[in-house]
């Protein structure tokens, strides 16, 4: 198989027949619908509210009825951004809730029509399922284990009343964002279906990305550093390492489409995007997203998406203008800080060198209460989401590890552990075979690169905050997957047969017993 020969343009067959035109009753009931808000206007403001409500709700479900990579689109970017209060619904009515209620439906719809349950035999789902799986079940388990220890934690002032340390239970809360991410993840793999509706969830990505610029401020709320910026759009630019992430990401993203631009002025906007949101990484003061720029400009280095002439000139340049920022914009205490690397700061560097130095202490601490914790519950953890209040109980902090992979042992124990070290060798070796079949796509040149350089990220970013908790290994998988797919469609049909995505599941199954049936030996002449 050649790499430009992977599908591009039209879409992928589908195993249930598309909608071809717009259905004549459609029509009928936008007429009905309009007549009917029509009626409500004539008695109160209140009818006629809830009136729209309803009709937004069933045109809304009818477009993902018939566009269900509309209403994927639409739940990534809630797990992206933060939606106008009015927008998010009210209880359990949220626009995640019903748009994920809706397309839980229609594949379960799906499913008993072709009884096609392909996503399942991914070995990545499955350790997702896996890993859920353990979570939960140390989680129940450590509810015995440690039955009343919030109510032994002293009380602290919060909001204006007092309150225990982990008084809210957040345990049901982390399993259900953990349940709703895999089933987002499926179906990411079932309904984008074209390398050019990829392409528009990059877009989305991006303009997510964009959108906390103009809402970007100093972080005001601790009252400790005000230098450093921050943005209360969304739930990861709220926390400034994590927003120094996403901006690492982000700058990756806008290069990759700059190179991918077919016009120059896409090319000269990415470029902007991309050259803007260097400053902001370091005006966060972050020392990992300071390092991860680092690593960000390594990677594009080492790749063969430019020539060596455009490689060294990019390089030059961003390095020089690094340099400019970092004398020119930065205040003294974002230097002090992004500079201050050592882990093994003592008490008179912390007294002389308090933002950077006095962070790495306390961070350093933290890893060696919960090293302690891993050490007294190797097998079980402390349960999801338990780790800050059992460490407020044995030593008085209730800071988080700061670190993924202390943070899955300490939580869910070392089993958790090996199963996304697992998980994370296999996505690894898929992104890395995926990068020669799409080098020269039409549609996504290089575009496993950037999932290459978005996975590196995350493995870094990893050993400074509890990331395998957020979004980022649900839409690698689901990209990496939805690649995979096209690419065996494509190996298929160019040995002459049916391709793994069209026709019945039976078909697709003899399709790869034939594939894989070792061929009889030539008989002698």
């Amino acid at each position: 198989m050649t790499a430009s020969s992977i599908p591009f343009g039209g879409a992928t067959r589908r195993t249930t027949r598309g909608v071809e035109r717009f259905p004549p009753w459609a029509l009928v009931a936008t007429v009905v619908a309009g007549l009917g808000l029509g009626v409500a206007a004539l008695f109160n403001d209140a009818s006629l509210a809830v009136g729209t409500a309803l009709v937004g709700l069933v045109f809304a479900g009818l477009l993902v009825l018939y566009k269900p990579q509309i209403g994927v689109m639409v739940i990534m970017s809630t797990m992206l951004m933060s939606y106008p209060s009015a927008l998010r619904g009210v209880g359990p009515f949220t626009i995640n809730n019903l748009l994920g209620l809706s397309l839980v439906l229609l594949l379960a719809f799906q499913l008993y029509r072709g009884h096609d349950y392909w996503f399942l035999r991914e070995p990545e789902i499955r350790l997702l399922i896996g890993i859920a799986l353990v979570l939960i079940t140390m989680q129940q388990l450590n509810k015995l284990i440690w039955p009343d220890i919030k109510y032994l934690l002293p009380k602290v002032q919060k909001s204006g009343h007092l309150a225990y340390y982990g008084e809210v239970d957040v345990g049901g809360r982390w399993i259900f964002e953990l349940l709703s991410r895999i089933a987002f993840t499926i179906f990411f793999v079932n309904w984008i279906r074209t390398p050019r509706q990829l392409k528009w969830v990059l877009y989305l990505m991006s303009f997510c990305i964009l959108a906390v610029i103009p809402t970007l401020g100093p972080d005001m709320v601790k009252g400790e550093a005000e230098y450093r910026i921050t943005s209360k759009l969304v739930g990861w630019a709220e926390n400034i390492n994590r927003f120094a992430f996403m901006m690492n990401v982000g700058i990756a993203l806008f290069l990759h489409l700059a190179i991918s631009a077919k016009s120059l002025v896409g090319r000269l906007g990415w470029l902007l995007c991309a050259a803007g949101s260097l400053p902001l990484v370091l005006l966060t003061a972050s020392r990992s997203g300071f390092l991860g720029l680092c690593l960000v400009g390594l990677l594009l280095f080492t790749s063969d998406e430019l020539p060596r002439r455009a490689k060294v000139s990019s390089a030059a340049g961003g390095f020089v203008f690094g340099l400019l920022v970092f004398f020119f914009v930065l205040g003294d205490a974002h230097r002090e800080r992004l500079t201050n690397l050592n882990p093994f700061s003592t008490e008179q560097t912390v007294a002389t060198r308090v933002e950077g130095a006095r962070s790495t202490e306390t961070r350093v601490v933290t890893l060696g209460e919960a090293l302690e914790i891993i050490a007294a519950h190797p097998l079980t953890g402390v349960g999801l989401g338990n780790f800050r209040w059992v460490n407020a109980y044995l030593n008085g902090s209730y800071k988080p590890p700061h670190n993924s992979y202390i943070w899955s042992a300490a939580e869910g124990g070392i089993f958790t552990t090996l199963l996304y070290l697992v998980l994370f060798g296999y996505l690894y070796r898929r992104i890395q075979k995926l990068r020669t079949q799409y080098k020269n796509h039409p549609v996504l040149p290089h575009f496993p690169n950037w999932l290459n350089t978005y996975l590196v990220l995350f493995f870094f970013f990893s050993i400074f905050a509890d990331v395998w908790l957020e979004v980022h290994i649900y839409f690698i998988i689901s990209f990496s997957i939805v690649l995979s797919r096209w690419a065996l469609d494509e190996e298929l049909r160019g040995r002459g047969l049916t391709g793994a995505i069209a026709g019945t599941p039976g078909a697709r199954r003899a399709v790869v017993r034939e594939l894989y049936r070792p061929k009889p030996a030539p008989e002698p002449a």
